[in-house]
């Protein structure tokens, strides 16, 4: 039977509104593919593929705020379903006190952030404020779906966000304060925030999840079976590089330049800055994404 990842259930979960067993069976009927999955619990009745929660938020507005310093980034998405929605200057100011919030707590989700006193001292939570927007003058569904917020002692956070507010990402590297590690964390994070040539899976090869990294070996395995072992090792490793350098950050061609690659951005900028820079973590935020 096929393995699935616990990140998976949690994914195909938050979408459906299914419990974690069905949800992993789920998958494990479905070789791993989340739609047909979601369909299947959509057959067997024990989720809501198709919901508004889930589904119909496919608008919205990504927001970001990095500290002075540089020791602090939050980056939040808030979802709506209407592009006319987004525009609207309450939702627009709601994006604002919600990243203001973010920033000044130590959240490490939307759930956190919700369960939070609203910054206009009425004793309403969050989550009230949101639901009581949504049922008097949005009349729409509405809420934070996705938040990330770092923090560091040794280093500085960046971000990004496209000019339509429909994307961003944000970025963490430690080892340094210096300017030129600035520059890196904007190069970065723009990169993160292209996409390109894939959305990075992790910072690192050995940050890829292990059950991401046996599947991608199981397909690059297939119809190779019955050669030399020592044949398929090579084909398979072959393989597996090419993902490396597609889809680990720090592996792939940096999008102004692909003759480089990110680790080579990061190299220069520890060069002039005197310091082992390490990219720790980042988040990327697309509008309409579940």
């Amino acid at each position: 039977m096929m393995e699935i990842s616990a990140k998976d259930v949690m994914t195909l979960r938050a979408r459906t509104n299914a419990g974690m067993m069905e949800s992993k069976k789920a998958l494990q009927e479905a070789n791993g593919d989340m739609d047909k999955a979601a369909e299947l619990l959509r057959k067997w009745g024990a989720g809501r593929a198709d919901s508004k929660v889930a589904n119909e938020m496919k608008e919205g507005l990504i927001g970001a705020k990095i500290a002075t310093d540089g020791r602090t980034g939050v980056l939040l998405r808030l979802g709506c379903q209407t592009d006319f929605v987004a525009r609207n200057d309450g939702f627009q100011k709601l994006l604002t006190d919600l990243v203001e919030m973010a920033f000044r707590h130590p959240v490490a989700s939307p759930a956190d952030l919700n369960k939070l006193p609203f910054s206009d001292a009425s004793g309403r939570t969050v989550e009230q404020v949101i639901k009581e927007m949504v049922g008097s003058s949005i009349k729409e569904n509405m809420a934070v779906t996705g938040l990330a917020r770092f923090t560091t002692t040794d280093g500085q956070i960046g971000k990004y966000v496209h000019h339509n507010a429909k994307v961003g990402a944000l970025v963490r590297i430690d080892g340094s304060t210096d300017d030129a590690v600035r520059v890196l964390l904007g190069e970065i994070a723009m990169h993160v925030t292209a996409g390109m040539p894939f959305v990075p899976v992790a910072v690192s090869r050995d940050k890829v999840d292990p059950a991401l990294l046996e599947r991608e070996k199981a397909i690059a395995a297939e119809g190779i079976k019955g050669k030399p072992p020592a044949i398929v090792e090579k084909i398979v490793a072959g393989k597996l590089e090419k993902f490396f350098s597609d889809q680990v950050l720090l592996d792939q061609p940096f999008v102004k330049d692909e003759s480089r690659k990110i680790r080579d951005l990061v190299a220069d900028a520890g060069k002039a800055s005197s310091a082992t820079l390490r990219v720790v973590e980042f988040a990327r935020f697309k509008v309409g994404e579940v």
